[in-house]
C-alpha cells in the first residue's frame, strides 16, 4: 500500500469521526429561534459537552493537515 493510499484512508477515517462528533453534539438555543424572542443566556461548557467541543476542533485541524499532506503526496 502506497503512502498516498494510507493518507487517503486516514483522511476518510478522520472525516467520518468529525461528522460523528458534530452530530453527537446537542442543539443550542443560539440559532434563529433566539432572534425572535428566545433567551440568549451565557453558559459555560462542562463535562462531555466541553470534551466534544474540543474534540471537534482537534479533528477539524487534523483533517485539514491530513488533507494538505494527501494533496502534496498524490
Amino acid at each position: 500500500m502506497s503512502f498516498a493510499a494510507f493518507m487517503m484512508i486516514a483522511t476518510n477515517i478522520v472525516a467520518v469521526a468529525l461528522i460523528a462528533v458534530v452530530l453527537i453534539q446537542g442543539q443550542t438555543s443560539s440559532g434563529l429561534g433566539s432572534a425572535f424572542g428566545g433567551t440568549d443566556i451565557y453558559r459555560t461548557r462542562r463535562g462531555i459537552e466541553k470534551t466534544l467541543f474540543n474534540l471537534t476542533f482537534g479533528l477539524a485541524g487534523l483533517f485539514a493537515i491530513l488533507a494538505l499532506i494527501t494533496v502534496r503526496f498524490e
